[in-house]
Parts: C-alpha cells; sequence; structure tokens
C-alpha cells in the first residue's frame, strides 16, 4: 500500500476532520499515517508534522513496549476493539479512552480524553476507602431515614448490618431522642436544610444502650430537595460508663469529707482522695472524651487530700516498709475459710521480693478488697490468683532498687458475669480509690485494671525498698 502523504488525505478520517474527538490512523508498524485537527492539537503539532511518527512515542516510556504490542494484536482482528492509555499531551498526562477499527492499510484509532472521570474514580475509590476504615460510624439513608449505606465501624459497634437495615427497615434517625420535642425539632432542622447535632441513647442490635454522638448533614440535589442524609455517629458508652463512675466516686469522697467528725478525715478516707486522683489522672490520659472531666476531679481530689494530710493525717511513717509477699499469704490465709464453693484463691511468688514502703494495715485492707472484689459475681466457679515479682533494674536512689509488680488475676467459668447495682458499684469505684491510694503513698502506680474495674486484671508496679 502508498503511505498516506497527507494528514487530511485519508477518506477514512473524514468524518472527524471538524470534530474534538482524536482521530489518527496507524500502520501495522504502529507509525502515524494521517491524524486529524484536534489530535495534533492534543499533542502540541500539526496533522502534517504528526505523520511518520510512532505513536508509542506519546506513552509512557515504561507503557511503549506494551502499547505497541497492544496495536499489533488489535490489527490482527477484524473486529473493533477498545482499550485505554496514558498519553503525553500538552496538558500533561491524560488518559485517553481509545476505540480501534481496521481499515484499509492500517488502523484507526478514535480517542475520547477521560482524564476527569479516572481522576473522579480515584477520588472516589480513596474517599470509598475512608469511610470504611473510619473510626466513627458513618451512614447514608433517605430523606425518611431508610439506610442506604452504613460503614464497618457502625457494624462493629452497634451489631447491625446493611442487609438488618435494608430488610426491616431499621428506625436509626428516630430512635433515642430524648423527648418527642426533641425528635420534632431534628425534623424541622433536616427540613430546612441545615446541620443536625445531638447526642442519641438507641439500643444496638443484641439490646445494650448505646450512647452517640450524632451529626446529620443532608445533602441538596439540583432542584434545592434534600436527597440523602450524611449521618456521622461516635460510640460514646465507655466515655459516659467512665464519667459516671467517676461522678460516683466523687459524689463518695464528697460524702465523707462532709460527713466527717469534728472536721477531721480518716486515714482511710485521705487514702481514698489520694487514690481518686492517681487514678482519675491515669484514666484521663487513656480516653481523650473524658480528659476534662477526670483531670478536674484529679486536681480536686488531691488539692484536698494535700491541704488535710499537714494538719490531721501526715499519713504513712517515713521509712516504713512491708514484705509485700508475707502480706499477701496472710490475707489469703483469713480470706480462704470464709470463700464459698466454686472460689478459690492462689498465691505464686516468682523469685525473692524485695519490700515496699507503706504500713501494714492499710496494704492488708488494700489487698483484701481487691481480692474480695474479683469474686463478685454469679459465675459457679472463680480462681483469683495474686502473682509477685521482682524486676531489677539501675539504683535511682539510696533506698529504692528495681520495681516490685503485683499482679491480681481472675478467672471465671464459662458463665458472663453479672455485674451488681449502682450502689455497690459506687463502693466498687470507692474501694479501687482507696487502692490506689495505698498505691501512691508507696510510690508505685496502678498500670491497668482501673477502666473495668474488678473484670480487668489489676496490674500495680511499685519501687522496690533496699532491705
Amino acid at each position: 500500500m502508498k503511505p498516506i502523504t497527507t494528514s487530511l488525505s485519508s477518506p477514512d478520517l473524514a468524518p472527524w476532520l471538524g470534530s474534538n474527538e482524536l482521530a489518527l490512523i496507524v500502520s501495522d508498524a504502529g507509525e502515524v499515517l494521517a491524524a486529524n485537527p484536534a489530535f495534533a492539537r492534543k499533542v502540541g503539532l500539526t496533522p502534517e508534522t504528526c505523520l511518520g511518527r510512532a505513536a508509542a512515542s506519546w506513552c509512557p516510556p515504561e507503557e511503549k513496549t506494551a502499547f505497541t504490542a497492544r496495536l499489533a494484536a488489535l490489527a490482527a482482528k477484524p473486529k473493533a476493539g477498545t482499550f485505554d492509555q496514558r498519553w503525553q499531551s500538552v496538558q500533561g498526562w491524560l488518559w485517553i479512552d481509545w476505540e480501534t477499527t481496521r481499515v484499509t492499510g492500517g488502523l484507526r484509532l478514535i480517542g475520547r480524553d477521560v482524564s476527569r472521570h479516572r481522576l473522579a474514580e480515584g477520588h472516589l475509590a480513596k474517599l470509598s476507602q475512608a469511610v470504611e476504615q473510619a473510626p466513627v460510624g458513618i451512614l447514608l439513608t433517605s430523606p425518611t431515614g431508610h439506610v442506604q449505606y452504613m460503614n464497618a465501624a457502625y457494624s462493629d459497634y452497634s451489631g447491625f448490618t446493611l442487609e438488618d437495615a435494608l430488610e426491616s427497615a431499621l428506625p436509626i434517625l428516630s430512635e433515642g431522642h430524648a423527648s418527642d420535642a426533641s425528635y420534632r425539632q431534628f425534623c424541622a432542622t433536616i427540613a430546612a436544610g441545615s446541620v443536625w447535632q445531638g447526642t442519641l441513647h438507641c439500643p444496638s442490635k443484641d439490646g445494650r444502650l448505646i450512647w452517640e454522638r450524632v451529626m446529620v448533614a443532608p445533602a441538596m440535589d439540583a432542584h434545592g430537595v434534600v436527597s440523602h442524609l450524611l449521618c456521622i455517629r461516635e460510640n460514646l458508652t465507655a466515655q459516659r460508663e467512665l464519667e459516671d463512675k467517676l461522678a460516683r466516686a466523687e459524689r463518695r469522697l464528697d460524702d465523707e469529707l462532709t460527713n466527717a467528725p469534728g472536721d477531721s478525715l480518716g486515714e482511710e478516707a485521705l487514702l481514698t482522695l489520694h487514690g481518686a486522683a492517681a487514678w482519675s489522672h491515669q484514666a484521663a490520659s487513656r480516653s481523650k472524651g473524658a480528659q476534662s472531666a477526670l483531670a478536674r476531679l484529679a486536681r480536686v481530689a488531691g488539692d484536698v487530700a494535700q491541704r488535710l494530710q499537714p494538719r490531721e493525717h501526715p499519713g504513712a511513717r517515713a521509712g516504713a516498709a512491708v514484705q509485700l509477699t508475707l502480706l499477701i499469704e496472710e490475707c489469703a490465709r483469713s480470706l480462704r475459710p470464709a470463700l464459698p464453693a466454686g472460689r478459690r484463691i492462689a498465691v505464686k511468688t516468682v523469685g525473692p521480693v524485695p519490700r515496699v514502703a507503706g504500713e501494714t494495715w492499710p496494704w492488708i485492707h488494700a489487698l483484701s478488697l481487691a481480692t474480695k472484689h474479683f469474686f463478685a459475681g454469679k459465675e459457679p466457679t472463680i480462681a483469683v490468683t495474686l502473682t509477685t515479682r521482682h524486676r531489677k533494674g539501675r539504683k535511682t536512689g539510696a533506698q529504692h532498687s528495681g520495681v516490685v509488680q503485683l499482679e491480681i488475676k481472675r478467672r471465671a467459668g464459662r458463665s458472663r458475669r453479672t455485674l451488681a447495682g449502682p450502689d455497690e458499684s459506687l463502693f466498687r469505684d470507692s474501694d479501687l480509690a482507696f487502692i490506689a491510694g495505698v498505691v501512691t503513698q508507696a510510690g508505685g502506680r496502678i498500670v491497668s485494671g482501673y477502666e473495668n474495674p474488678w473484670i480487668d486484671d489489676l496490674r500495680i508496679e511499685l519501687p522496690a525498698v533496699d532491705e
């Protein structure tokens, strides 16, 4: 076949001479035989200067070989084909969607710029991935509240799946409002096209009530009518429970301070104040939402304890120390005779354990409280193990050498633990504060066990006192 000597002479390109679509004819070897003005403009040349160039020259270097092989394969087939390809243009790299047709002497390529569409697809994929991996619940509903999408985070903490929502029309947006008036205000806000924010108390799939911070934003169509609702939900249940526990502990401490005869405070209450301050300070570092309230409680309790201690209670005698392992064994011996069937105490000491700061009676009381609370509940069998070990380290002072670790573990049977009522919970929290006070007075800290008291393992670290 005689090569085409002008880019505008091929009848196979005649329909595209005035078109904005890109059009060119390439030989079986991949050289340009003809090109329309739109293609020439896109690559910054004239139609004539495109002739004889390799079509692959406008592809990324690493894709040229594959592009040439693809053209050869398409040229061998009588049927039309399609493919997309990155293409170098005067505007930079673009995505071109090519449609190929076998014509006399070569292959005709008709291209359409789909860069904006590909870019939108990429952004949509990134957005979809971010939404699916977000740590908060994200839902998309109809204007009437019928769920059309929910992400994994919401399914994880609520128990509901998208199938549940589609099959049973879950009242995601109508439940959990404080009153009918609150719900009416929510509906009016959404109908006006405004964003609504508030706190809902909604049931999960298994019947538990969940506290959620909720934001609902309406999405409008081209006519200004609400077409969808975007709902973002943050699970606040753990934060609310922690705040409630600390509020009950704070009320208990206030009562003890108010009712103390003769404006004096017993050493037990003083240790409880110290412990509440230390406990809430550590808890504040774990829960972002509760940090402000917990830090405030820590400052109040610590300030009250510091003001009262010099006046009434000097605390433990200077230099007082106890052999913790002996006290643990004594505590276990005293509690074992009173244990009902199915309850067992085990004591384990890993190597020789040095003494720790403090006096005997607070430590005995703290160990007894910790052990007894771990036995609370209705499980048929419970074993509590008290383990002590010594972790040696560099001497940081004349008196301290290494760290004594105390761990109290609770192993229950298969039955799920039944928690006690609010009043008993208040005493459990106050007792944990007392234990924290004894530990704090000895220069130690509670490492874990204060977020889910008497369920999670209780781990304590104390500076060892040299013999």
